[in-house]
């Protein structure tokens, strides 16, 4: 299939999850990342902040867990600039001040920006990917543009509510494979 189908599919798909069936898979999404990765090399990590009305995987068991396990690990937040379709990375502590944009989406204000140089390791949002690594977004390629601006050896990880689709038929030059994604307890890698 193509991406405008899976993402069609998948975004239905995964608004028809229960909150419970989802929470259940943020909580072992997050398990399994700790379980399965040794963190003494990472200094810094990007993660998303879930959109709710989309439904996404809610990432704050693993900041919490970050935060609460690893303190000297840094985390980092996107935030989008529309103008350009790109997305700025911002240090994200427990008293970082959050106002969703247009989207929905919740945003750091007045954050100490972090430079894409320093981040380790990129947690990527999506609804669906392939068994290549290939993943499809929303369909704006924030990420991809995010990710050409990361260091070449930078860990991407994805968290998905679902197991991985067919190969995408439409991938381009601009899209980026992952390392890794995570579904639930299950653990892919690439």
């Amino acid at each position: 299939m193509k991406k405008r189908e899976i993402r069609s599919f998948y975004l239905n798909e995964r608004k028809n999850l229960s909150s419970q069936k989802l929470e259940q898979i943020s909580i072992e999404a997050a398990d399994c990342f700790f379980n399965n990765f040794d963190l003494k090399s990472v200094k810094c990590s990007h993660i998303f902040l879930s959109i709710p009305l989309q439904a996404e995987i809610n990432t704050k068991y693993i900041i919490d867990r970050f935060w609460k396990s690893y303190p000297d690990i840094d985390i980092s937040i996107p935030k989008t600039d529309r103008a350009n379709l790109s997305i700025d990375s911002y240090y994200f502590t427990p008293t970082t001040v959050l106002e969703e944009n247009p989207w929905k989406i919740p945003e750091p204000i007045d954050a100490q920006p972090t430079p894409h140089e320093v981040i380790d390791l990129v947690f990527l949002p999506m609804l669906a990917f392939d068994r290549r690594g290939y993943r499809v977004g929303y369909g704006k390629g924030f990420y991809d543009r995010f990710l050409a601006t990361c260091r070449e050896d930078v860990l991407k990880i994805g968290i998905s509510c679902f197991p991985p689709t067919d190969p995408i038929e439409d991938v381009d030059q601009y899209d980026i494979p992952m390392n890794y994604c995570i579904v639930g307890k299950e653990l892919y890698k690439f």
